[in-house]
């Protein structure tokens, strides 16, 4: 009975959207007398009882944080400034918003005694500080109201993910806002936490994400997100550089956030920060099956109560009035717009206007589809609202990445994913960025040539090229991890930001590697006062220097948050080159027992690489020095 009143309901939802058609976009003529002024970073919501857009805050570019409040009407194409009065949020912006419907209360006023209360809701951003607070506005009385910080609440942050889930259509309304990630000015952050809007207290759902934990989106900022009608947070991008982190800027990996774990999705767009994602409705969509509705009933018991509808909160028995979520953006999410490029850029592929990255949910995977219509230049940072029930999405501002310049246009978008074309080209966005090189350099110092030039000194002496073998892979390890180490700074990393730990080990490790051609400066000979001290110190610190330099590449490849091929390829062949030393150094060791058992071996005299015949290409060279042959000090030997 309740499997038959499911597809009926998601039946009539269908019935409700309007023909399947390709996406396409058509701007709204305004009037330029009356509209707002030209910005980024602003909030804009769909207030589906009184067909209108709600746009709040932004920044002018010229450092100028707003806080005003216009209302578009979608039935006449035009704008209002509304009047606000009482106290109001700081202007602000790159901040997370989202649209609160309260089913169980209505607004005052016999005209709108049949509309539920609309909220508009916006929490944390960056104005003239960086902000923690969260503030609702009344949609019909235009009245502000900073809420309570009670429970567990996030740090003050701007740039996060997050939001509201859209309503669906005689669905229930979520009375969750979400917010993940973001970034104080001084650090990055990794935690989500979600605000409860009837008990008006924030909860924490999932803690810190270690920096080179692959399974989890690192701590990061200025993200493109959206809430699904499913509660699920969709994450792409962002800059994880600086703020006592490392990583790429913008990166482009997506992420999905279930309630209790994250999921990494694949990745195929161009990298960004400051874009927008949005859900997008399809019609034809198959209809939910009972496994989709015990899926949700078992994701709705694990996090607790946070929808509500005319019902109260939802359970068993009203998840038949959900039969709409996968339908109503429940599956396909729009990503929109952004900065590809920052100080790390050095080349990427530039996204065109007309193509559209649409996530599939169902699979992970990316469809780069064509939209058709008058389609808005690509910009960075644009205000989105959506509408789950009729499948349109608005756009409004940005900068123009063409130009640089800021809009104030208005453009919509209405289709079906399922019915829009692939793009022609159809190949995924490309992209290098410094710490990619810098990754290269520090690879094949650290990896190859400075392992290689510790192992041949070790173990294979009896060559009479060992020596010149051993000098060239140190000098050009040591050469590439100083270039490395310039070319992540030139990427924009700041000094201030070495201190966390991939960047401590590796500047130690540089530093103990620079070490060893100065303690060959100063090398006694065999027998010489101070020999016994400085092999120690020699030995010592070269094999400190190849360890925290293999190490800290294998920290890197988790940094660069780059494909799981990478990071799996250099622990194979970590792996194997330790495999290898093992063999290697059980057979060393048997020789030396072998050797110190033969009756010649207390006979032979000791050598010195310096003077020793057999070496003597390894670098004598001409002239004296206080009486004695000047003998070209060797370079590091990290054995």
């Amino acid at each position: 009975m309740r499997v038959s009143l499911l597809l009926s309901v998601a039946f009539l939802s269908v019935l409700a959207l309007p023909s399947a058609t390709k996406l396409s976009w058509s701007r709204l003529q305004t009037s330029a007398a009356n509209q707002p002024s030209p910005r980024r970073g602003a909030a804009l919501v769909h207030d589906a009882f009184t067909e209108q857009l709600f746009l709040f805050g932004g920044s002018d570019g010229e450092s100028v944080a707003l806080n005003d409040v216009w209302v578009f009407q979608l039935n006449n194409q035009s704008w209002r400034q509304l009047n606000v009065t009482g106290p109001r949020p700081a202007g602000r912006h790159t901040f997370v918003y989202g649209l609160y419907v309260n089913s169980s209360s209505s607004a005052s006023g016999s005209s709108t005694a049949a509309r539920p209360t609309r909220v508009l809701v916006v929490a944390t951003g960056q104005g003239s500080a960086v902000f923690s607070d969260i503030w609702a506005l009344d949609l019909d009385s235009v009245t502000w109201r900073q809420l309570p910080q009670a429970g567990d609440p996030p740090n003050t942050v701007y740039g996060s993910a997050g939001g509201i889930a859209p309503s669906v259509p005689g669905g229930p309304h979520s009375s969750r806002f979400w917010l993940s990630h973001g970034f104080s000015s001084k650090r990055r952050y990794s935690t989500t936490h979600y605000y409860d809007l009837q008990a008006e207290r924030w909860v924490l759902v999932h803690g810190a994400i270690n920096s080179y934990d692959a399974t989890g989106p690192h701590s990061r900022c200025i993200v493109s997100s959206t809430v699904m009608s499913d509660e699920r947070i969709v994450m792409y991008g962002g800059c994880a550089q600086n703020g006592g982190t490392g990583g790429p800027c913008p990166a482009r990996d997506a992420w999905t956030f279930d309630g209790s774990s994250w999921k990494q999705a694949s990745t195929c767009p161009t990298p960004r920060t400051r874009g927008v994602m949005v859900p997008l409705t399809s019609p034809l969509l198959s209809l939910p099956t009972s496994a989709d509705m015990a899926a949700a009933a078992a994701q709705e018991a694990m996090m607790g109560p946070g929808r509500t509808g005319s019902g109260g909160i939802m359970g068993p028995d009203s998840l038949n009035q959900t039969a709409g979520l996968r339908v109503y953006g429940g599956r396909y999410v729009l990503l929109y717009g952004g900065y590809e490029r920052d100080k790390q850029t050095i080349s990427v592929s530039s996204a065109p206007d007309d193509q559209l990255p649409v996530l599939d949910l169902d699979n992970g995977e990316w469809l780069l589809l064509r939209a058709s219509g008058e389609v808005p230049a690509f910009r960075g940072q644009p205000a989105v609202a959506h509408d789950v029930a009729t499948g349109r999405v608005w756009v409004f501002g940005g900068q123009l990445r063409g130009s640089g310049a800021l809009s104030n246009d208005l453009y919509e978008l209405q289709g079906d994913p399922e019915a829009t074309p692939p793009y022609p080209d159809g190949s995924c966005g490309s992209t290098f960025l410094y710490p990619h090189l810098h990754g290269i350099f520090m690879g094949l110092a650290w990896g190859i040539l400075l392992q290689a030039g510790w192992f041949i000194a070790r173990y294979f002496k009896r060559s009479t090229t060992w020596f010149n073998l051993h000098r060239a892979c140190q000098i050009s390890g040591l050469v590439l991890s100083i270039v490395g180490l310039a070319v992540v700074m030139a990427g924009g990393v700041k000094p201030s930001n070495l201190g966390f730990s991939h960047g401590a080990i590796g500047l130690t490790a540089l530093g103990l590697g620079l070490l060893q051609p100065l303690n060959a400066f100063f090398r006694p000979h065999k027998g010489e006062r101070w020999r016994m001290q400085w092999e120690w110190l020699h030995l010592t610190t070269g094999r400190c220097a190849v360890v925290l330099g293999a190490a800290n590449v294998s920290l890197g490849t988790f940094l660069v948050q780059g494909p799981y091929a990478v990071w799996i390829s250099w622990h194979v062949l970590l792996g194997v080159f330790v495999i290898v030393v093992i063999i290697m150094e059980v057979r060393h060791q048997r020789d030396l027992r072998r050797n110190a058992g033969r009756p010649d071996a207390a006979a032979a005299p000791a050598k010195d690489v310096d003077t020793s015949t057999d070496s003597a290409e390894a670098g004598t060279s001409g002239g004296t020095s206080g009486g004695k042959a000047s003998v070209a000090p060797a370079p590091s030997k990290l054995a």
